[in-house]
């Protein structure tokens, strides 16, 4: 009916999940109409990462916009939380994709990793496709940095009448995980020898042998990804430009933009198209903005 042909010119994104001035996160209403419009499947898309790394850059890439998700160079991050966009799928059929835009984890100005905790928490819960964007390369720091991971279990309740439930049922309902590295200057080169991106993110989360707490604190956050997200997909970007012009990167002529990082955001945005499912609930069922099914959250 008409309600969807409107609201598939849904310009820019809304927010979907605001902070309150007490630190705890609301459900906007206004998102909730846009949601309750889609009577299609969705296929969800949420983009995590700390604060200024340049998600903003790949979203709109996925919209097929310019622009559209504020880009930090020239914002504060304002509001945690979560700001969504629906566009017309632009490759399956009657699909709706769901972009969800996290707004910048590991922000010292307001430093509350249990307020990031909950925001990441959700983006895993809401999305069928999980994009980790970070700068520079996955190294232990960047993994450490993950500490989310490990705590995602304690955020996340489960529904069920029996009290214990394993990691299995959580895995379940768990996005697939796409780690996107940016800036990324090494060779993909492991021993000598070539290696892929997906190889060199396995490389990453190799496990150390031993049972000191040095080794434990390496391995749990690395055991934690392994677990949650056995569908695992690594891009690594270039520098999409002389680095003066990074924080220009949606203004810039496409000229301006290194041939090889289009290349890779290409291949990101197309792997995405391809490969993300729509998204299930534990039950199987398919979601679609109708009567909430996506968010129904107690984020307490």
């Amino acid at each position: 009916g008409a309600p969807q042909e409107h609201f598939l010119v849904m310009d820019k994104p809304v927010c979907l999940i605001d902070t309150a001035s007490d630190g705890k996160l609301c459900v906007q209403g206004s998102a909730l109409q846009v949601l309750e419009q889609i009577q299609q499947p969705v296929v969800v898309v949420a983009v995590v990462g700390l604060y200024r790394t340049g998600k903003s850059y790949l979203m709109n890439r996925l919209a097929g916009k310019q622009t559209g998700f504020a880009l930090g160079s020239t914002i504060e991050s304002k509001t945690k939380g979560i700001w969504m966009w629906c566009v017309p799928h632009p490759t399956k059929a009657a699909t709706t994709l769901v972009l969800l835009d996290t707004e910048g984890l590991g922000d010292v100005d307001k430093g509350d990793s249990k307020h990031d905790t909950r925001i990441f928490s959700l983006a895993v819960l809401l999305s069928s496709t999980l994009v980790l964007n970070s700068r520079g390369t996955i190294d232990n720091r960047a993994i450490e940095e993950l500490q989310y991971v490990t705590e995602l279990t304690e955020y996340i309740k489960i529904k069920s009448p029996d009290e214990a439930v394993d990691d299995a049922e959580f895995v379940k309902f768990f996005p697939s995980f796409i780690w996107a590295v940016r800036d990324f200057t090494l060779q993909l080169n492991i021993d000598g020898k070539d290696t892929t991106e997906d190889e060199y993110l396995e490389f990453a989360l190799k496990l150390k042998l031993g049972n000191s707490s040095q080794v434990n604190n390496y391995n749990l956050p690395r055991e934690c990804i392994r677990k949650y997200f056995p569908s695992r997909k690594c891009f690594t970007f270039p520098f999409p430009t002389n680095p003066d012009n990074v924080s220009y990167l949606e203004t810039l002529d496409p000229a301006e933009i290194s041939k090889r990082f289009l290349e890779v955001t290409g291949r990101f945005c197309q792997f995405i198209f391809d490969q993300s499912q729509v998204k299930n609930l534990k039950d199987g069922h398919t979601v679609t903005g109708r009567g909430n099914s996506l968010v129904h959250v107690d984020s307490g």
